[in-house]
């Protein structure tokens, strides 16, 4: 089942209380729940980081790096969708927005990506982004890469 939790939504909050409720009352013993809400805006500035550093790296703008590289070549599979055109019967793609993706869909998505840059030449630094936004490095050598990553693009920013 599926309940939206938004302050505004009384009753879908009132409906989730009363479903948990029946199942406690019901002694479940293995409930699964899985948070569908929006990707972070930490998981987000991490990606940005990310495609600046492979940007960087290949020689390529930031914004070629996420739709070419982070989108159409890491995660075709999140990202690109194909349809028909009715007029003309062209085949015609679509890349989904970030924007649209669950944390656990971008949380995917990055891990892909890493791991296609990766494959590519270029090692990215490795966090995780916990579903409450908090970042963390798996090492000092990534948080180091990090914030240098975000250091010399912020200089590059100042002289654009």
């Amino acid at each position: 089942m599926n309940y939206d939790l938004r302050k505004t939504n009384k009753e879908g909050r009132k409906r989730f209380l009363r479903y948990a409720n029946a199942l406690l009352k019901n002694e479940r013993s293995n409930v699964c729940l899985i948070d569908e809400s929006d990707r972070t805006l930490n998981q987000n500035s991490y990606l940005h980081v990310l495609c600046r550093i492979l940007a960087s790296y290949s020689g390529v703008t930031e914004d070629y790096a996420k739709q070419v590289y982070f989108k159409r070549m890491a995660n075709p599979d999140i990202f690109v969708t194909a349809t028909k055109d009715p007029l003309t019967n062209q085949l015609i793609t679509r890349t989904r927005s970030t924007t649209e993706l669950t944390i656990t869909e971008m949380r995917k998505a990055i891990n892909q990506f890493r791991k296609w840059s990766e494959e590519n030449g270029c090692l990215l630094p490795d966090a995780t982004v916990d579903d409450d936004g908090t970042v963390s490095f798996n090492s000092s050598q990534d948080r180091e890469a990090f914030n240098q990553a975000v250091m010399e693009t912020s200089k590059e920013d100042m002289w654009m």
